[in-house]
């Protein structure tokens, strides 16, 4: 009897001094936030969720609707994932039927290079197939709404957010070197054929590193302006104004280049024909994608799965409203509620998506116990990685995070152990700041710590 209740006194103890931690970190996080001047002009909102017991342990702000930015990648990729197979291919397939007509039947492949397309027609024209009646293009794999609803006009030419399309094709973006030209100024030369015109003055400047890159769609979509002051010079990213007109481009110069006569040079959108073959295949793996999404937060990865994993599900073509319906079903399934968040997109940069961090983390606890979510947990980025690549280098192997970012917005979400072997779901959303977003990061990572040392 003296042993039990001895036994009983050490649990109590321990639960006691537990919870006295505990209370000590969630003290630690309020002095931290309250103290801060963003508190009075900002939106803060922290959920903290312990997995063990989907126990929410610290909150503010936590049930206000918010802009997740790229957090919404981590559901939006499980659902996806978990939907089309970790063994699902992109294929980009080369068809002929009967009357010598040649069918390009598109993947939507967010990997596709140009160089793939090259090696594509080497192999059909080693066949002996150099000339076709016609050339048709089916892209019906998803939707030919290249922006998501609530995504900004202005970011048009940020090469974070290209368009996306059943042609994507080299990220959907032209590269551009920023070389000198004298001691006081640059130029811009694009590394592409493609015709493109650019317009500006760039100027070397030892202390800033700034660029500003304007297209006007409404007057001529392939001419871009380009401001600014480099240090040193540079490579830059510019997102193509038309998929289609890019890819067509691209397709003409390697039809010429391998001597391939299309009859008819109008590439109509077609679909492939029940009795065509299957004369050449492109084939690339969904997984590198998945790095790309949760280290990198690349934006035409995330929303062309999430395209393709709503026409999956209803066997059709793929867009954003069949995504969010199927995401909706998936995450019914484990018992998470979508009443009262609101989902536009699958890569969170719609200004129409809005959630809650008391959501978000109970949906990462769900995906935390779901069956499937050790092989997801290989992709997901560490401290370290990624765009955490300069941020919380201690928890390397303690923290499994995804950030994101727009415009006065800085998330951050994912999975935290703790040095008291629990590990915890948490999500940090700050917004309407006009602070510098690495002092907003600085303040995330102060949260994290607090709640790994727990």
């Amino acid at each position: 009897m003296k042993k039990t209740f001895k036994l009983f006194t050490l649990i109590i103890t321990f639960l006691t001094l537990s919870n006295s931690c505990f209370a000590l970190s969630i003290g630690k996080i309020d002095k931290l936030v309250n103290n801060t001047e963003l508190d009075k002009t900002s939106t803060i909102s922290i959920s903290i969720r312990d997995t063990a017991n989907n126990n929410i342990v610290y909150e503010k702000n936590a049930d206000k609707l918010l802009h997740p930015a790229s957090t919404l990648k981590i559901p939006a990729t499980y659902f996806a994932i978990n939907t089309l197979g970790y063994d699902y291919f992109f294929k980009t397939q080369f068809y002929k039927d009967s009357d010598n007509n040649l069918y390009i039947k598109l993947g939507a492949d967010p990997l596709l290079k140009t160089s793939q397309l090259k090696e594509a027609f080497q192999k059909i024209k080693e066949k002996n197939l150099s000339t076709f009646n016609n050339l048709y293009i089916d892209d019906s794999i998803i939707d030919k709404k290249e922006f998501a609803p609530g995504w900004m006009w202005d970011d048009d030419v940020n090469p974070y957010t290209p368009k996306i399309s059943a042609y994507n094709l080299d990220e959907n973006i032209i590269k551009a070197n920023v070389t000198q030209i004298d001691d006081n100024t640059m130029t811009v030369s694009t590394l592409s054929k493609y015709p493109m015109s650019i317009f500006g003055y760039i100027k070397k400047d030892a202390k800033s590193d700034y660029f500003e890159i304007n297209r006007y769609n409404w007057n001529n979509p392939e001419l871009v302006e380009i401001y600014g002051k480099t240090v040193i010079p540079r490579q830059i990213a510019i997102p193509i104004s038309s998929m289609r007109r890019y890819f067509i481009y691209n397709l003409d110069k390697i039809l010429d280049d391998n001597r391939i006569t299309i009859k008819s040079t109008l590439y109509a959108s077609k679909l492939v024909p029940k009795n065509a073959e299957l004369i050449y295949e492109i084939s690339n793996p969904i997984t590198p994608t998945l790095i790309g999404i949760l280290h990198k937060s690349n934006n035409i990865m995330s929303e062309t799965l999430f395209k393709l994993a709503g026409g999956q599900t209803y066997n059709s073509t793929g867009t954003d409203d069949l995504g969010i319906y199927a995401m909706i079903d998936f995450y019914k399934k484990l018992n998470v509620s979508f009443d009262p968040i609101i989902i536009k997109d699958g890569c969170g940069i719609s200004r129409k998506n809005l959630v809650s961090t008391n959501w978000l983390t109970m949906t990462l606890d769900k995906i935390y116990k779901d069956k499937n979510f050790e092989q997801f947990k290989e992709y997901l980025a560490q401290a370290g990685d990624g765009t955490l690549n300069e941020r919380l280098y201690d928890l390397r192997g303690e923290a499994w995070l995804k950030t994101g970012s727009l415009s006065n917005i800085s998330t951050i979400a994912g999975y935290v152990n703790s040095l008291d072997g629990n590990t915890y779901s948490i999500a940090i959303f700050i917004e309407n700041f006009q602070e510098n977003q690495k002092e907003i990061k600085k303040l995330e990572d102060k949260i994290i710590t607090i709640i790994y040392n727990r």
